[in-house]
């Protein structure tokens, strides 16, 4: 009985810890390419359907890289309007002279088609 008081405690105190949320997050990546792209998006403070989405580890593949994009800002406009049309200002159909990339990172640019 001890034993298993004390297997409890020791698996409640280590999902507290950040290295249990990185396992249990990695089990939820996206793969392009079998290559995995962290992107994250942010919305307009005073238009939710405006986003900004930023790639990192560019440097593993830029056809991957802008898939991983993609997907992140369908991903948000899907979960929060129903609808996966994005209406892209600077996204991932430019020409590679035309896309953002600021400190190593690949930004796209866009609004959910509502």
């Amino acid at each position: 009985m001890r034993n298993v008081i004390l297997c409890v405690m020791g698996a409640a105190l280590l999902s507290g810890c950040s290295w249990a949320k990185n396992v249990q997050s990695s089990k939820n990546r996206v793969y392009f390419e079998n290559l995995y792209f962290p992107a994250r998006l942010s919305t307009n403070s005073d238009d939710k359907q405006s986003f900004t989405v930023s790639v990192d580890r560019i440097d593993q593949g830029l056809a991957p890289a802008r898939e991983a994009g993609r997907y992140e800002a369908t991903k948000y406009c899907v979960a929060t309007y129903g609808k996966s049309d994005v209406a892209w200002v600077a996204g991932p159909d430019a020409p590679d002279s035309e896309l953002r990339i600021v400190e190593g990172r690949l930004q796209f640019e866009g609004r959910c088609d509502v």
